[in-house]
This record gives C-alpha cells, structure tokens and sequence, in this order.
C-alpha cells in the first residue's frame, strides 16, 4: 500500500521544526518545489523567529574576527560568513584605530570613538555590509567636557527593536540604542533612546539603576545586572522603562567571587548560570517568566568541569563561554556551554588567546537578511549560492559540513505567499 501524501502545506511546518540550518539547505536542494519554499521570505522570516542565530565567532580588543573552527557544529556557517562579510569596517573615519567595540547583539554591532567621544555611534550589519551613522546625542555639549576629562560614568546598550513595530519587515531592521551618563561632582543624570524606528533620540528616565550594575545581560527584552549588595538581581524592562527586583537562589547570593550569568533558555524561560571561583562545577538555573516569587528558580543540573581551571569569557549570549588555558589531558581555548545539551564544546583552538571575546552569533547567508536598513551599503552583497559554491570546491572532504554554510542549491529569498 503506498503511504499517504502529505498535504503541501504542512510542508513549511515540518521544515520550520528543522533545528539545523545545514540540514534545510540539504532538504531545500530536495527538489525545485523545496528550494522555492526553503527561498521564501515569509518562510526564511519565520524560520529565524523560531530559532536563535548560532555562534560563528569572536571579535578580539583590535576588532579582529576570529571564525568558530572544526568541529564546532557551526564551523561551516561561520565560514561562510567570512566569506561574505566585511568584518574591516571600512566605513569607520580615520583613525581606524580610534574606534572600539561597545556592543554586538543579533548580527549587529555598536562601534564608537575612543574613550569618552560619543560624537559619532555607528551600528553596522558586517555580512550584509550596512552601516547607520546615528545622529548626535541631544544635549551633549553639557556632557562632553566631563567625558573628555573622565568626570562622568556612562552605559550605552544595543538592543532589539521592542515589540511595538507592526510590520515583520520592519521589526528585523529595527533596534535601540540606549545611551545614559551620570556627572561624578554633582550627581546629576540623563538618559537617552535612539530608536531606528524614528530615527531619532528621545529623552528617558535617568535610569539610575543602571549605576549600580557590576555586569549587564540583555534577555527576554530586559536587562539584568547584580545589586551592590550581590543579593538580588536588578531588572530593567527595556519596553517599559521600568525597574523591578529579582532574588537570586540561595547558591548565588551575597559572594563576592561568584561568576552569575543570565540567558536566554527558551520561550519565557530565563536560565541562570552560577559558578563560585575557584570550584570545578557550574551550577544551572531556570526560571519562568510568570512574575512568581524567587522561589521558582529551579536547579536544572550541576555540570562538574573536572578542575578549576576553566575561566569565564565573555557575554553569555547565546551560550556560556569558557576559557581553558591547557593542561596534559585537555588542550587549551575557547569554549561553549551549550544551553540545551550543558556539554562543553571547543569554538578556538588554544591559540587564541583573547582576553576579552565578543561572541557574534548570525544565520549563513542563504538564511539572513539585513538587520539595519540604510541608504548605505559597502559594495554589493555577494551572492550567497555562488559562495556555497566556492565552499564546496575550497574543501570537497567536507562537503556536507560546508553546507550547514547554506548556500548550495539555494536561491535568493524570494517574496511568496504566506
């Protein structure tokens, strides 16, 4: 008996569920009926909501970018990346080197002069090769001489684009910026919103809270950072503008050597990451974002490291970072904490030897579309299908490897019916 059809539009369903990029552009080459459908816009705009971009690298101090190396899953997407992006910035005024990295969240990346000039912010899509030059920052002529003589503290954020944007188009290439500084002699405060939306600044709240932030995580559309007294979790929901406190479990509180990082562990799931320095395991949290009590924290599992020589590296997003730096039975680098299977896995290989790495997640190519929308592009983007090509000709022994880069057999994402 011959086994029944499935219905053409369940198709799309099954493929959204498809948690590895490399294994759509292996079903999309299936077929020219796959292919137009893995090429659909709507399709490919879905696909990204319901899965996170992977990791495909760091950029070092001098911003520099290093790619994830074999085998690391993403290995391959992170070349394909490289190939299409331009990581040099070549849009930044000279000095080149007058410039640093503030920020990189969801493809994008926030660069600004060196160390207190917040004349020029720049937030750039490097793969699809696009940059916004943000206007000036109201008021900041009261600000700048404090800068420049180091008399104020200040916190700039990048952020995604709220959920307030009515068109999905739209919502990809939005984002915020949020700029805040606090004069050391008197006190006094202000706060600023850049919103692609408008194109334009508006005042906020001074966000006081802010100061007091030993470190800051973007999860959920809030920022978390740990009080003074390292008891609580103070949070800032970055839709409203609002601040709201959050007991940390009995593990993390009140030590002054606990490495505590927030992320993302699902769909309204905040994950918790708690290490004590000096101890060979790290403990995982979760919690529902229900507004429950603090006692909902959960402990998930306890991963034991085998010694204590594992350094935290860099922001958490989308996974943990740790550094080893080798020892006669693990060489050294940098590796990831995978979020769902809490296994290790090596990213670089030992010499890498950056102190500071900002991790840049993206989807390849033939899964991406820009991020900021700009008047603006350096060069032509490249055609993704002719790079999966090259891929497969520069490695042939890794063919299938190369095509997690997704480019094979793929075409440019067209407009299709929803």
């Amino acid at each position: 008996m011959d086994s029944p059809q499935i219905p053409d539009d369940l198709f799309p369903e099954i493929f959204l569920r498809v948690p590895d990029p490399a294994d759509l552009v292996r079903i999309s080459a299936a077929c020219a009926s796959f292919r137009s459908l893995v090429a659909c816009r709507s399709f490919l705009r879905r696909y990204r909501k319901r899965h996170a971009q992977p990791l495909v690298g760091f950029f070092d101090n001098q911003r520099v970018f290093h790619p994830a190396e074999p085998p690391y899953p993403s290995a391959s997407a992170a070349k394909a990346v490289a190939l299409a992006a331009d990581f040099s910035f070549p849009f930044l005024r000279a000095p080149a080197s007058a410039w640093h990295i503030f920020q990189i969240r969801d493809g994008r990346v926030l660069l600004g002069r060196d160390p207190y000039d917040f004349e020029e912010l720049v937030v750039c899509d490097p793969l699809h090769r696009r940059h916004l030059l943000l206007p000036r920052i109201p008021a900041l002529d009261e600000w700048l001489p404090s800068a420049t003589t180091g008399g104020i503290g200040w916190q700039i954020f990048l952020l995604g684009g709220g959920d307030d944007d009515d068109e999905e188009a739209a919502e990809e290439t939005s984002f915020r910026v949020i700029w805040r500084a606090e004069r050391e002699d008197d006190g006094n405060q202000v706060a600023f919103v850049f919103s692609s939306s408008t194109g334009q600044w508006r005042a906020a709240p001074p966000l006081s809270g802010l100061a007091s932030f030993s470190w800051r995580q973007y999860v959920h559309g809030c920022l978390y950072g740990m009080t003074d007294c390292r008891e609580k979790l103070r949070v800032l929901d970055t839709r409203t503008m609002e601040f709201s406190l959050l007991d940390l479990p009995l593990e993390a509180r009140g030590y002054a050597y606990v490495y505590v990082d927030v992320v993302e562990a699902g769909e309204g799931i905040t994950g918790l990451f708690v290490r004590p320095r000096g101890t060979p395991e790290i403990r995982y949290f979760t919690r529902r974002n229900s507004g429950l009590s603090s006692s909902q924290w959960q402990l998930e599992k306890i991963v034991s490291l085998g010694s204590s020589q594992w350094q935290w590296a860099g922001s958490p997003r989308p996974n943990l970072f740790l550094r080893h730096c080798g020892s006669p039975s693990l060489d050294g680098g940098l590796f990831s904490l995978d979020i769902k299977t809490l296994q290790l896995e090596r990213v670089l290989g030992s010499e890498s030897s950056m102190l500071y790495p900002w991790p840049y997640t993206n989807f390849p190519p033939f899964l991406s579309t820009p991020t900021v929308s700009s008047d603006t592009q350096e060069g032509d983007e490249k055609e993704m299908p002719e790079q999966g090509a090259e891929m497969l000709q520069d490695d042939e022994h890794t063919a299938d490897d190369a095509n997690a880069g997704g480019q094979v057999g793929v075409s440019r994402a067209q407009d299709c019916a929803d």
